[in-house]
């Protein structure tokens, strides 16, 4: 907290010392009072607790599908030889692709909903969660799988019961990547593939820009990070909960 205090307190400074336009770059107090105002008044599609809701929910659904999907092809690539050769080429291919690339299609695929940014959140939190649960099976002691398999355990067993418990470190820190991948998705999502929407912060950034409302702007900017680093301390928390419970 003591560093956030000292660089709000410079960022006061210097709109003060050079007498800086609010349109320009507003002083903290003024972007505070603009987001207390959005709390109880709509912009859009609803307040400040609407759109931020929204874009949640948005992100939520590209992230957990990313989750639902990467982490159990990513263990099984790493564990099964065949999966590997058919999948790796396809996804080298895939993870290549900037994440905003795929809007376009988004839009052709599902149309301006969203399931069309859904689609984008997930390219971009996908890789990440794939290659390290892949990596931590790699990585891992093979003598477990021998120890699991002479023990009569079947392939599946093997995978989940052994496999993953072994790789928690690294599918943690793929979950990590990818949620901060997909949180810095979420404003392009919003705006490119969602256009016509009035909900979401990346919309209230858009606002922002086409009014001059630079405290809404980055007010909207301020919202996003605190989201995305409460997210990603709830990770690391689940990540310490895994590794008191192994």
């Amino acid at each position: 907290m003591l560093g956030v205090s000292i660089w709000i307190f410079a960022w006061w400074g210097i709109v003060a010392a050079f007498e800086v336009s609010p349109d320009f770059l507003p002083t903290p107090w003024q972007v505070a009072k603009n987001l207390i105002w959005l709390t109880s008044n709509s912009i859009g599609g609803g307040t400040l607790w609407v759109h931020a809701g929204w874009s949640l929910l948005r992100f939520l659904s590209g992230f957990l599908l990313a989750t639902a999907l990467g982490i159990p092809l990513g263990l099984l690539m790493g564990h099964v030889r065949l999966a590997r050769n058919l999948l790796n080429p396809l996804f080298e291919l895939f993870r290549n692709i900037p994440p905003i690339a795929w809007a376009p299609f988004a839009l052709l695929w599902f149309g301006a909903s969203f399931g069309s940014q859904t689609f984008v959140i997930f390219t971009a939190a996908f890789p990440p969660m794939l290659i390290n649960a892949y990596q931590g099976i790699r990585l891992m002691d093979k003598g477990l799988m021998n120890a699991a398999r002479m023990l009569g355990a079947g392939p599946v067993t093997i995978l989940f019961r052994v496999g993953l418990p072994a790789s928690i470190p690294l599918v943690v820190a793929g979950l990590r990547i990818g949620l901060a991948n997909g949180w810095l998705a979420l404003v392009g999502a919003e705006i490119i593939a969602g256009p016509g929407a009035l909900t979401g912060l990346g919309f209230l950034i858009l606002v922002g820009q086409e009014n001059l409302r630079a405290t809404l702007t980055i007010g909207a900017m301020a919202v996003i990070g605190v989201i995305g680093a409460s997210l990603d301390y709830v990770v690391r928390r689940l990540e310490y909960l895994a590794a008191r419970c192994k």
